[in-house]
């Protein structure tokens, strides 16, 4: 049913949401994670990720015309045996804000009435959404035109009898059957409207769709039934309802979906994604789903492709996921760009350079280096004791320099800032990957600020003169400083929380400065917070929005990785805010939550005080605005 004439190049970089791409785009820049391959098995999942980690593009690529594409397109057997074998068909179903919020706006309504609605919505959808599936899989399973046109009539003529009881209507395709269905949930939703106004229906009129009052997925289940018989689709077939953005429906819709998951152990599964702490276990039949039985948490943090390193890297988390997908990026986008790609091939690397403190490299390293210098002047009396008792042995750059050499440089480079001095610390391919925390929304957006500081011929230009990164390091620097800034601020437009979650990320963030440039360094820095079972509701709910929003990452462990942490734990702030507080972006040790907080009253007092008498001195204290 999508136009597949071909399309215009467009440049990818400036479109960092996969509910903006066509399937074509979607499928020539995705990247198989390992929570992709998961979700392809037939068990109820709800997938666990930040906003932008990439969850509606996992969920869009499982239905069964983009997996079809894929199979077609590129080198990925599991796709090509799903299709081929018709193992698996996914139906991808977004809950769209526009029309959970049109239940949320009638507060009129009991909660009977609530969840009759909101099952008559769900039920209209999912058809609406089986619909283009049903076109994809005549197109993939029938061969020649005059036959899947054949079949189109006839599937459209009996979903139309099971699921339309008004007389007299005929559809032609299944184009026709779709804008029906959707003209039916706008009927409803004014047919609402009239009945409240007026008392009640008017005589002899009947509910619009009524056959979407149905049992949950009964419409949907039976257009599968036809479909199934039509096409004699292999009756060991999974088919997969994949709910997109679930966070945007509330306890008593979940609770619903959660009993059908509960109850009904057929060859139809859920795949819903939400964010972390938007999901409840909560069902209306009595018991609770239970994890690993009933269902099972996919935590997309945990996912081992997002956080990869490429041969021989020392710590990088999404390396090779970054230039992968800045590689992919690259050749989908538009022609100028995709000219250039083909003809140079520039990596992330060609076009940002090395990171000057992230890159490993063999640096030189004895008791009178200017490494060793720069350690004894920075470094706490115990690991310089313990880095001249290690220095010379296989032990130290482990333990030593690997670990505290970028924090040494990065230390100096902000100490001398003088002037008009720069900064140039936070530039490099590396730099950018690490800052986007391994959340794909956030990586297109920083490369995209980068690649707008130059134009395409420009950065050819320059490539041709010198052999060096075609954005300079103060370039980057600025940009991503900017753009880290920009992240910290936009939390204050968060609805109820956001002046609350400002603060609290300023707490955190200026304590874990104050600790990187304003005490001895040591081998692990603090980039870290603590919480235990004392942290109060108020603080315990900007936690979970700032993790449902990637500014705040659990340490997850290697035992359970898919469970997050409840009211207790460690968490470690995003990558993306360390330019804006001049932190390594690396995981440090952590702090209490409690300590942070005495420190920051504290420090609040001396700002206070220092008010009073010298306003200059306020800039020692956060040195946030360099």
């Amino acid at each position: 049913m999508e136009d597949e004439s071909p399309r215009h190049r467009r440049n990818l970089f400036e479109v960092d949401n996969a509910r903006n791409l066509s399937r074509q785009e979607l499928v020539e820049t995705f990247i198989p994670t390992q929570s992709f391959w998961r979700l392809l098995s037939a068990k109820h999942h709800v997938l666990l990720g930040a906003r932008g980690q990439g969850k509606t593009a996992l969920a869009k690529m499982l239905s069964h015309d983009h997996l079809a594409l894929l199979a077609e397109t590129r080198e990925e057997p599991r796709a090509r045996s799903a299709i081929r074998n018709q193992e698996f068909i996914g139906i991808y179903l977004p809950t769209r804000l526009e029309w959970v919020g049109g239940l949320k706006n009638k507060s009129w309504l009991n909660e009977k009435e609530r969840e009759e609605l909101f099952q008559w919505r769900l039920n209209i959808a999912s058809c609406i959404a089986f619909i283009p599936i049903a076109s994809s899989c005549i197109l993939t399973y029938v061969a020649g035109k005059a036959q899947q046109a054949a079949n189109e009539r006839q599937l459209v003529n009996n979903l139309s009898k099971d699921w339309i009881v008004e007389p007299g209507l005929a559809f032609d395709n299944l184009l026709h059957l779709r804008r029906h269905l959707e003209d039916t949930d706008y009927r409803k939703q004014i047919q609402i409207l009239r009945a409240r106004a007026a008392g009640k229906l008017p005589d002899g009129e009947m509910p619009e769709g009524l056959v979407f009052g149905t049992d949950l997925f009964a419409p949907l289940r039976q257009g599968i039934r036809q479909l199934s018989r039509l096409l004699s689709i292999n009756d060991n077939c999974t088919w997969l309802l994949c709910i997109d953005e679930a966070e945007f429906l509330e306890e008593i819709d979940l609770r619903i979906i959660n009993s059908h998951m509960r109850a009904y152990p057929d060859k139809l599964f859920i795949k819903m994604t939400t964010m972390p702490y938007r999901h409840t276990v909560a069902t209306n039949i009595g018991a609770d789903l239970v994890n690993g039985d009933d269902f099972q948490y996919v935590n997309m943090e945990s996912d081992r492709v997002l956080s990869a390193r490429t041969t021989g890297d020392s710590g990088s988390i999404g390396t090779r996921f970054g230039r992968t997908l800045f590689k992919k990026l690259l050749e989908a986008s538009d022609a100028s760009v995709a000219e250039a790609s083909r003809r140079e091939a520039p990596s992330a690397v060609d076009v940002l350079g090395e990171s000057a403190i992230l890159d490993p490299r063999r640096e030189e390293w004895d008791v009178k280096s200017d490494n060793m210098r720069l350690l004894e002047k920075y470094a706490s009396p115990e690991t310089v004791a313990r880095a001249h008792r290690l220095i010379g042995t296989s032990k130290f750059r482990d333990e030593i320099s690997r670990k505290i050499h970028g924090a040494l440089l990065l230390r100096k480079e902000i100490d001398e800032l003088k002037g008009n001095k720069a900064l140039s610390a936070y530039s490099g391919a590396r730099m950018a990957i690490r800052c986007s925390d391994g959340n794909p929304r956030h990586l297109i957006r920083i490369f995209n600020a980068l690649l707008m500081l130059r134009s395409w011929e420009q950065k050819k230009l320059m490539r041709g003169r010198r052999k060096t990164s075609w954005i300079s390091p103060i370039e980057q620097t600025r940009a991503m400083r900017t753009l880290s800034a920009s992240t910290l601020n936009k939390v204050r437009s968060f609805e109820n929380v956001g002046p609350e979650l400002h603060a609290f990320l300023c707490m955190l963030g200026q304590y874990m400065q104050w600790n990187f440039l304003e005490r001895p360094l040591t081998t692990d820095q603090v980039t870290s917070v603590t919480i235990d079972a004392s942290i109060s509701d108020k603080d315990w709910r900007l936690v979970c929005v700032a993790v449902g929003n990637g500014l705040l990452y659990p340490n997850l462990g290697s035992g359970n990785p898919d469970e997050m942490p409840w009211r207790e734990g460690t968490f470690h702030l995003a990558y993306a805010l360390a330019p804006r507080f001049l932190l390594l972006p690396r995981r440090g040790q952590a702090a209490s939550l409690t300590a942070i907080e005495r420190f920051y009253e504290k420090r609040q007092t001396e700002k206070e005080i220092l008010t009073k008498d010298d306003h200059d001195q306020l800039s020692l204290l956060d040195k946030g605005d360099l």
